[in-house]
Formats: structure tokens, C-alpha cells, sequence
């Protein structure tokens, strides 16, 4: 839980500085030289650096949490980070944390849960014993569940419901992947997590934070001989066995343009659209649609189709961005996250709030950008800038030791090298006609699943349905060639094939 990332995961993760706790009693010597090892390591050591990251990944994840028990996997995690040990109090945890101006993170998504955090190497010795106290001796008092249960459900009910754009994020993602496992959002459901008892907690703990669901990832200035007794320290965690991971059945197709409407008193409309993906950053054609998805909008940045055509020209909004992955927590990160990687991705655009009077021309204007792509492709020269620039821009997303690290670990999850160094070799052969068959292969307008975040959704719904035209006003005369185009944009069909409307005191309840 980064305060900085924000995790849209579950955002109290990201509230407070996270917890642990001093050094647990270790097993007996004979149980010591038994255990295996740690099963995968990652080491990313640099000598000159007064800082060390650790991170510990646990192949755990909410497509692990039983059904009517959704959210086991996050309160588990939260049992682990922000509650009291066998040894000390929750606060006495955070006021041994303090001195040392360090925190233990912990994030949960659908397929991993990672703890850790960056201290300097002064106080490394202190600050593991913090860790393993808490990832080994976690109390599981009565207490510190009633309160991490609360504050899940305060996210689910609050946070979430309140946040029209984490809304739209992660109700697309559980229309794309209705009926598949990671068709919960990780914080669980309120059905769910109140139906999680302290038994849940402890078992989930014991049967899945073992040594063969673990990978250490090590980062920065440590000397050998602590990340040599830290593997042995992790010995004390149950070996557990080897396992392949959870078979995932493929999203099942959209048929059409499926559309949500989430009800809700709102001022603005917020926009969200998307497919499944079949390939991951492991696949070849995951680095053509980079390029193409970069061309249409890079998070947060300004030279995008999408952004220049919506924003710029027209004034409808604050910003339109493309992704062909999860993207965590978008309205408050710059760049892509590491440690939450998926073995199945989707395609999405984000049309941050319009106002409700433009709402149809926006979602029409933006599924025009996508479908002229799709069918003219890049032109050389838009290509080549768009892959120079993402080539260079790539590099800034592994800024800093944790994030290098984490990049690191997600290539190890995917079995590729290095990711940032991946973009800029498989760029550097990448051609605009690969680039353009990728995008006619793999993104389409068709089959789509929209959620809307709306007001009188039943008065945008009966609008939808028409299909009737939706022309845009403007306070002052557009740019030259706007208005022309836009008389093929208000009449572009939408043709949505189902609509359904949803309240929001309704959404993530079961």
C-alpha cells in the first residue's frame, strides 16, 4: 500500500504507512538445514547505492479467494501488514517503523500479493526483523480484523463508489471478465467480506504464504551475507509444493456493444471502454500494439490521437489515454506500476468525466480514433515518431530502485528479459507494417464492453438505444476542419447489443 501509487487494488493499502514488526523466534536448527530454499530470487545488487529494496511476492491473489468469501486474499495481506504481531501492538509496530522513516508495503492484485519496502542500509538489519516478525507472527487478533474488515469495505462502499474513475476501471474490468476468476475487484465484495471469519485469515495464511508460492526480490546496497540469512530466516515459512499456476479460462467474447450505466448523482460522465487481449509483454505483438496504443494516448501525456483530437481541438474533457494493459490506479500515477502482472490483459480507452451534454459525441469521437486506426493504420512517418519517442520515454518508467526491481520480477512472472530492455530491442526492429497487421489482428470496435458512470442513466440509455445524432456545440468557432469533421462523428452508429442499468449502492455488493 504506496501512498505515492496509490494501488487501485485496494487504496487502504495505500492510506497508511504499513506495519511490521521485530524478529521472530527462529525454528530449530535440524527443521533449519531441512527446509529448502527459497524457490526464486531476483537480485538486482548495486554496491554503490545507500539504499536497499525488498520485496517478498507471494503467487496469492483474489483469483484465490473462494466463492462468497471474496476479499480473503486482501484482508489476509492486511492481517500480515497493518496489525499487531505476537510480539508488540499495532502501534508499537509503527512507532518502531518511524525512526527509520521506512514502511512495509503491501499490495494485493488478482495473481500476487507483495510486501516490502526501501530502507537505508543502516538500519537494514532492524527493519527485516520487522518484516519477518510480521510475515511470520502475525496475531490475528479480533481487534485488528474488525478493523481491516471495516476498512475493505469502507474502500468497496466509499472509496469506490465515490471515485467515478476508479469506478469505471474496475467495474470494465469485471465486465470483461464476467464469470472468470479475476472477475472481483481485489478488495472482495461486501457479501463477501463479511462473511470472512478468523479462521479464513489463518488458514488462507498457513495454506498459501509458503516458501514454493515466494519470490525475493532483492535490490540495492546489501551486503551478501544478510541476503543469505534472509533465505534462511524465510525458511520458517511452511514449504508448501509446487504447483502450476491456476489454469484461466479465456474471456468470453462481448457479442456486440455490451453497455453498463452505473447510476449515480454525478455532475460528469465518465467514460470507459474495452476488449481482452490475447497476448501479454511476452508476445511479440504486445510491442507493435505499444507503439499503436502510445499514438492513441500515453497515460497522462499530451501528444496522443485521442488527447490532441477530444481536448485539444474540441474542449471535451481532461484527458484521453489507450492501454493494452491493466493499468493501476490511473488518476494517480504517471507510469506503469510493477509487481501486478497478469497472465491475460485487455485493450482499453479512458475518456476522463464530460460533461453529460457531450457524453454520446465523446464516446462516439472516441471509438472513431480507434476504428481509424484500425483501419488506415499509422502512416511511416507517425510511426516513427511515436516509436523514437516511446523508446526513450520507456526508460523513465524504471526511475527508481523498487521500480527497477519490481520490472525485474515481472519479467520473471512472464519468462522474458527485461522488460525496459525488451521495449527498446523489440522496437528497434519493430516495422509500420507489423505494427499496423498487429492492430487489425487484436483491436477492434465491435465486440466492447462501456461502462458509464452517470446521472439519469434510464434518460442516456433511451438516447443510446436511438441512436440518434449528437451534435457537439462549441463556445467559440473550432479550429479550421473541425466542424466538417465532426458531422461524421454525430452520426457514427453506436448500435450498443445490450444496456443494462445498475445502482451505485449495488456495484462490488455481491
Amino acid at each position: 500500500m504506496n501512498a505515492l501509487r496509490g494501488r487501485a487494488v485496494w487504496l487502504p493499502a495505500a492510506l497508511t504507512a504499513l506495519v511490521l514488526a521485530m524478529t521472530p523466534t527462529p525454528p530449530p536448527a535440524a527443521a533449519q538445514s531441512a527446509a529448502e530454499p527459497v524457490a526464486e530470487v531476483v537480485a538486482q545488487p548495486d554496491p554503490s547505492s545507500p539504499l536497499v529494496t525488498v520485496r517478498l511476492q507471494f503467487g496469492v491473489g483474489s483469483i484465490h479467494d473462494p466463492r462468497g468469501k471474496e476479499g480473503l486474499a486482501a484482508l489476509t495481506s492486511l492481517m500480515v501488514a497493518e496489525a499487531a504481531t505476537q510480539k508488540r501492538s499495532y502501534s508499537q509496530l509503527l512507532e518502531a517503523l518511524y525512526p527509520m522513516a521506512a514502511s512495509i508495503e503491501a499490495d494485493v492484485d488478482r495473481e500476487v500479493s507483495v510486501f516490502g519496502g526501501t530502507v537505508h542500509r543502516d538500519t537494514l538489519a532492524a527493519y527485516t526483523d520487522l518484516l519477518l516478525e510480521a510475515l511470520l507472527s502475525p496475531a490475528f487478533s479480533a481487534e485488528d480484523f474488525q478493523r481491516n474488515q471495516d476498512q475493505l469495505l469502507s474502500y468497496l462502499t466509499n472509496t469506490l463508489r465515490s471515485n467515478d474513475e476508479l469506478l469505471g476501471l474496475e467495474l470494465l474490468q469485471q465486465e470483461i471478465f464476467a464469470a472468470h476468476p479475476y472477475a472481483h475487484a481485489p478488495a472482495g465484495t461486501v457479501g463477501g467480506l463479511r462473511a470472512l471469519t478468523l479462521d479464513d485469515v489463518r488458514a488462507f495464511h498457513r495454506e498459501r504464504y509458503t516458501r514454493a508460492n515466494l519470490m525475493l526480490g532483492l535490490a540495492g546496497g546489501y551486503p551478501a551475507e544478510w541476503a543469505a540469512k534472509l533465505q534462511e530466516r524465510l525458511q520458517a515459512l511452511p514449504a508448501g509444493a509446487a504447483a502450476a499456476p491456476m489454469t484461466l479460462p479465456a474471456p468470453r467474447p462481448a457479442r456486440g456493444r455490451q453497455v453498463l450505466l452505473v447510476e449515480k448523482e454525478t455532475g460528469s460522465v465518465g467514460l470507459h471502454f474495452g476488449h481482452p487481449l490475447p497476448i501479454t509483454r511476452a508476445d511479440a505483438d504486445f510491442y507493435a500494439l505499444l507503439v499503436a496504443t502510445s499514438f492513441l494516448g500515453e497515460h497522462r501525456t499530451s501528444h496522443g490521437r485521442l488527447f490532441q483530437e477530444l481536448r485539444e481541438k474540441r474542449g471535451l474533457n481532461y484527458g484521453d489515454y489507450a492501454y493494452i494493459e491493466y493499468w493501476e490506479s490511473p488518476p494517480f500515477t504517471n507510469n506503469p506500476s510493477p509487481n501486478v502482472p497478469r497472465r491475460q490483459q485487455y485493450f482499453s480507452v479512458w475518456i476522463r468525466p464530460v460533461v453529460p451534454s457531450d457524453a454520446r459525441f465523446a464516446l462516439r469521437a472516441a471509438l472513431a480514433e480507434v476504428a481509424r486506426l484500425r483501419e488506415r493504420g499509422l502512416s511511416r512517418e507517425e510511426f516513427e515518431l511515436t516509436r523514437d519517442f516511446l523508446v526513450r520515454y520507456s526508460k523513465l518508467w524504471a526511475q527508481t530502485q523498487q521500480d527497477r526491481l519490481g520490472f525485474h520480477m515481472d519479467s520473471r512472472f512472464y519468462g522474458m528479459p527485461y522488460y525496459i530492455d525488451e521495449i527498446g530491442k523489440r522496437l528497434a526492429g519493430l516495422t509500420v507494417e507489423e505494427t499496423n497487421a498487429a492492430v487489425r489482428k487484436h483491436l477492434q470496435t465491435e465486440d466492447l464492453h462501456f461502462v458509464v458512470v452517470t446521472d439519469e442513466a434510464a434518460k442516456l440509455a433511451e438516447a443510446l438505444s436511438a441512436d440518434a445524432p449528437s451534435p457537439k456545440t462549441y463556445n467559440a468557432e473550432p479550429e479550421p476542419g473541425v466542424a466538417e469533421a465532426d458531422k461524421a462523428i454525430v452520426v457514427l452508429p453506436v448500435k450498443p447489443a445490450a444496456i443494462r442499468i445498475v445502482p451505485i449502492d449495488k456495484v462490488f455488493a455481491e
